[in-house]
């Protein structure tokens, strides 16, 4: 029984070695990609830090644009409705005679050329 017993206990303290002996594997085989992970990270939060910086400018000519443009159409629109107010009133003054509106007439005057035909063939 005793023999038993200290065949076991040298069996599991083999196997707790070898257990051991493969974290320290694994841990060193591993310190590489800890070490970029963390390098990874710090570019990331770099990068976080670098766009945070440049994209701040920018969405605030953005938000300048956008009010502007706001302001752009608003002006629009009242300018659309004093045209409409006058084409309105000129089709009124239209409909009622006020207005005559006819083919217009050519001025009168001669219609021969200050240069004739003789003159532009002896050049």
């Amino acid at each position: 029984m005793d023999l038993a017993l200290a065949v076991f206990n040298i069996g599991a303290g083999l196997g707790v070695m070898a257990a051991g002996a493969a974290l320290l594997y694994l841990a060193w085989r591993t310190t590489p990609l800890i070490r970029e992970s963390r390098a990874l990270a710090a570019d990331l939060r770099r990068l976080a830090r670098q766009t945070d910086s440049e994209l701040r400018p920018i969405l605030a000519q953005a938000r300048e644009v956008t009010s502007n443009i706001e302001v752009l159409s608003e002006d629009a629109a009242v300018k659309l409705d004093r045209l409409t107010g006058l084409m309105d009133s000129l089709q009124d003054n239209l409909d009622a005679g006020r207005i005559a509106v006819g083919p217009q007439r050519p001025p009168e005057g001669s219609v021969e050329s200050w240069e004739t035909r003789e003159d532009a063939s002896d050049q």
